[in-house]
């Protein structure tokens, strides 16, 4: 198992309880695969540094984790289907 890092931009609109149960849902999505989550860090809301779906700000989610390379793409698709992930970035870390 490969470990990443993921970074998630959230939409603001969403209260604190529907982020946290997003991260859970994208934490589940991970343990299905066969990975686990190692950390969970909320960065909170930032300006973005441009219109994305129109939206001006976003909450920052970043999460570690260890993964079998062949669930990443899994992982990947399902969260560009979620409406409530703005953006996401998923890259390996070196040993």
């Amino acid at each position: 198992m490969n470990e990443y890092e993921l970074m998630t931009i959230v939409r603001t609109e969403l209260d604190e309880e529907a982020v946290n149960t997003l991260n859970e849902r994208i934490g589940e999505l991970i343990r299905t695969s066969g990975g686990e989550v190692i950390e969970t860090q909320l960065w909170g809301r930032r300006t973005l540094a441009y219109l994305i779906r129109k939206q001006r700000e976003g909450n920052y989610v970043l999460f570690r984790l260890r993964l079998l390379p062949s669930a990443t793409a899994a992982l990947e698709r399902s969260l560009r289907l979620n409406d409530n992930v703005l953006r996401h970035l998923l890259i390996r870390k070196e040993a």
